[in-house]
């Protein structure tokens, strides 16, 4: 083998490790757990305004 073809094998695995990450990101199934992360911050700035921690 040489340096093409080694080169060629790397970026069809990052492509295919990237449309692995984009399928996990956008499953339905995960949507909750990233719509509470995103609302996690809002959520211990409340407990702050309440004097919690």
């Amino acid at each position: 083998m040489d340096v093409t073809w080694t080169r060629s094998l790397f970026t069809l695995c990052v492509f295919i490790s990237f449309m692995l990450v984009l399928y996990i990101v956008f499953n339905k199934r995960n949507r909750q757990n990233y719509d509470d992360a995103a609302n996690s911050i809002f959520d211990q700035e409340e407990r702050k305004d309440k004097g919690g921690q």
